[in-house]
């Protein structure tokens, strides 16, 4: 793939960096670029791509002030070597710039790359969830939104993405989970439909009670979209759809640390922010300190395939109306996992999974094991 065609370099603002903020820490390609791309582990790539997202165009703009924000936080104790792209040249419509996102994206994930997308809209999870398909194996994805965004009649757009993302022929989703939705906000024939497709939904109340139950749904995905509208307005202005309810920045900051720390999380979008609607770069903010949060994780990234039989997982065995359960604790990072009837795999799951098995209860997030 010939980069150097497709991409514009970001010139980070170097008046005002100091040696340990992240301006000093990133590389940054440009026409001139030497290294080997691929002794990075991360790329950061900007797509201003907002054609498809409806009364929020705007968002388009947002790479560059979201980079604004992240490169004046200071760096963590951290290793990896991260890369910023720059920002995917636009295609004259806007199915070539998901080609070119499409290609971009296949290139660098075969070679075991991690992708963070500065968007644009969130149509654009579908030129990603392509480029993971060049693998043909089954994926599983997941966005953080206030909305479904499942149909609008036969229209395709960053409201109505995911009915085609699930139901086109030959679709490599196995499992598709909703985070933070708010229901007032959701057709309930939507919300009924998307249940009997077997969509993991997962309501703003559920994460806002305790945040750390999010993290079992995270270790598991290939992918994670956030849509500014699943931030409460108060914290995140810049999106036009955005509720006075919804996650804290604080919430949002969690999440993307636990996405971080998960093995195979190789792709994530950040969309839906529109820089015409921010107050003081707040929603920028919020954006650039998730992404640093995810960088957080990502340092913290533990390789542990449990088996039942390993040395390195405690092993808990729980009675309960189902079956005979059995859970096991990794004595590296503390996780759990679960191995549930008929099913080949374990799980992940957590202590209060775990808790409220003892207790005789299962979980919804067991009960949906079983569901699935």
């Amino acid at each position: 793939m010939h980069l150097k065609e497709c991409l514009e370099a970001y010139l980070p603002d170097t008046s005002l960096s100091k040696n340990d903020y992240l301006s000093e820490f990133v590389s940054f390609y440009n026409s001139h670029f030497r290294e080997d791309i691929f002794s990075f582990d991360i790329f950061i790539i900007g797509v201003p791509e907002g054609r498809l997202s409806p009364q929020n165009e705007s968002c388009a703009t947002a790479p560059d002030e979201v980079r604004s924000e992240l490169y004046r936080l200071y760096r963590g104790d951290w290793t990896m070597k991260i890369l910023d792209l720059g920002n995917l040249k636009l295609g004259y419509e806007v199915k070539d710039t998901y080609a070119l996102l499409q290609e971009l994206s296949s290139y660098l994930l075969q070679e075991g790359k991690l992708i963070l997308v500065l968007g644009g809209g969130h149509d654009l999870i579908q030129p990603i969830y392509k480029g993971h398909s060049f693998f043909e194996k089954p994926l599983n994805f997941a966005s953080a939104d206030a909305y479904l965004d499942f149909q609008d009649g036969d229209a395709y757009h960053s409201r109505s993405f995911l009915s085609q993302l699930l139901t086109s022929e030959g679709s490599l989703i196995s499992k598709y989970s909703l985070f933070g939705y708010q229901t007032y906000l959701c057709s309930p024939n939507e919300l009924a439909l998307l249940n009997q497709m077997d969509v993991q939904l997962v309501r703003l109340a559920e994460i806002n009670s305790d945040v750390t139950e999010i993290e079992p749904y995270l270790r598991d995905l290939d992918h994670l979209s956030i849509d500014l509208s699943v931030v409460k307005s108060a914290e995140a202005p810049a999106n036009r759809y955005s509720s006075p309810n919804g996650l804290s920045s604080t919430s949002l900051c969690a999440m993307l640390r636990y996405a971080g720390m998960s093995s195979r999380v190789k792709t994530v979008l950040f969309s839906e922010l529109n820089p015409q609607l921010d107050r003081e770069a707040q929603s920028a903010k919020v954006f650039a300190q998730a992404l640093w949060y995810f960088l957080e994780g990502y340092q913290l990234r533990v390789e542990e395939l449990p088996e039942q039989e390993s040395n390195n997982f405690q092993k808990f065995h729980v009675s309960s109306d189902l079956s005979d359960l059995v859970f096991y604790k990794s004595k590296i990072s503390s996780r759990w996992w679960v191995s549930l009837p008929k099913k080949e795999s374990l799980l992940p799951c957590s202590f209060l999974d775990y808790k409220n098995a003892v207790d005789g209860i299962l979980s919804d997030r067991l009960l949906s094991y079983v569901k699935f």
